[in-house]
């Protein structure tokens, strides 16, 4: 019960301090369903990494609509793709797979979210061919899927750290209830 109360309050706190502070153009996250938004806000009270990361997205030119999919192929966990540029900002969807446990999506929302910070920190990526030519750059081809996807080792750290610090958060909320 005091997992969920602390939840609930670190939302309402994390609401009213971005409704505060809106940048220009609104949240730069934007969850799609009920599910992505937990994901963010139980991520987000969990983990300092999902934190940072958020952090990261809503002080850049970069919107990122958050969703989850039955689709996603059972090799994936979830994938970053370009949508597009529309004057200063752009545009990117995370779709986390729903045949995920509950840390087991925002881990990988985790891995997802540093993919975004590897766009937002290249302004040159601007449409599918710059983000494929910044993997290739940057990253190695992943093995996880069939077609062509690129993976990097930040994004792998990113998602190990927030499965630490979701274990980690999970062993002292028991102890606090005992």
């Amino acid at each position: 019960m005091r997992t969920l109360l602390t939840i609930v309050l670190c939302a309402f706190v994390a609401s009213t301090n971005a409704a505060a502070a809106v940048p220009d153009g609104g949240p730069r996250i934007r969850p799609q369903d009920d599910r992505s938004r937990s994901l963010l806000a139980a991520g987000a009270a969990r983990s300092s990494t999902v934190r940072e990361l958020i952090d990261r997205v809503e002080d850049s030119n970069v919107i990122v609509y958050v969703g989850v999919s039955p689709l996603l192929k059972s090799t994936l966990a979830g994938r970053v793709t370009w949508m597009t540029q529309a004057g200063d900002y752009r545009y990117l969807r995370i779709t986390v797979s729903t045949d995920l446990t509950f840390d087991q999506a925002i881990a990988s929302l985790a891995h997802e979210l540093q993919h975004v910070v590897e766009v937002i920190d290249d302004p040159g990526v601007v449409d599918e061919r710059t983000l494929v030519a910044l993997y290739k750059r940057i990253g190695h081809p992943s093995r996880a899927a069939a077609s062509a996807a690129w993976e990097t080792v930040a994004a792998q750290e990113a998602g190990t750290r927030a499965r630490r610090e979701l274990s980690a958060a999970l062993k002292v909320t028991d102890g606090d209830e005992m």
